[in-house]
């Protein structure tokens, strides 16, 4: 069994990679599950209620519409709070993972893209780098490989409106530019076709077998 762990920014392909992946690997004679991971909430669920009610949290009108942006920020105790009962959700959620018995199971979104959105939303830009990078990983099951799916930037623009509204994405672009930096990252640059970028992540299958 091997979990194949994608990450990326809003509009960089994830989901329509990871699609093609399944069917690609299930055409070898793999079994396959595919998680969403990003949104395990329920210590986080009653964190963003006080968020709104202490007004870190505000409703705001866009080319979305009307949406919730978090300015979780401005209180470095709330954010304290809010990362340890992420920890707690994911502490949890992993069990999720653990009771599929499929040949390889893709995580999408989970702890490199929580992560982030911590980063992002409370400002902490070292959270690559601190104990709460170490804690998140140790999270991961054994024979755990780590992808990020990268897009240049005027595709992840043009893409998504969400990318030129919302006040984090610049914060979350960087992050997630760190991240490629790390050695138990691969990086997947789809930037031609998703063929070519599904090939990528099964050579480096190959290469881990």
């Amino acid at each position: 069994m091997k979990y194949l762990i994608i990450s990326g920014i809003d509009g960089s392909g994830k989901t329509t990679i990871i699609e093609h992946l399944e069917k690609a690997l299930i055409q070898q004679g793999f079994s396959v599950d595919i998680v969403w991971m990003r949104y395990n909430h329920y210590l986080v669920k009653v964190m963003n209620a006080f968020a709104r009610m202490a007004g870190l949290s505000v409703k705001v009108n866009n080319e979305m519409g009307d949406v919730w942006e978090h300015r979780l920020y401005q209180s470095p105790l709330f954010c304290k709070v809010y990362v340890w009962c992420s920890y707690i959700d994911n502490l949890f959620a992993k069990y999720k993972v653990a009771k599929l018995k499929s040949d390889y199971i893709i995580c999408d979104r989970w702890v490199n893209d929580i992560l982030i959105d911590l980063g992002a939303e409370c400002r902490i830009d070292n959270i690559l780098d601190n104990v709460w990078y170490t804690r998140f990983h140790n999270l991961l099951p054994l024979h755990s490989v780590e992808f990020v799916i990268q897009r240049n930037l005027d595709e992840l623009l043009s893409c998504r409106v969400e990318n030129h509204t919302n006040p984090d994405f610049k914060y979350r672009l960087a992050l997630y530019q760190k991240l490629t930096e790390k050695k138990s990252i691969h990086t997947i640059n789809n930037v031609r076709t998703v063929a070519e970028s599904v090939q990528q992540i099964l050579d480096i299958i190959d290469e881990k077998k």
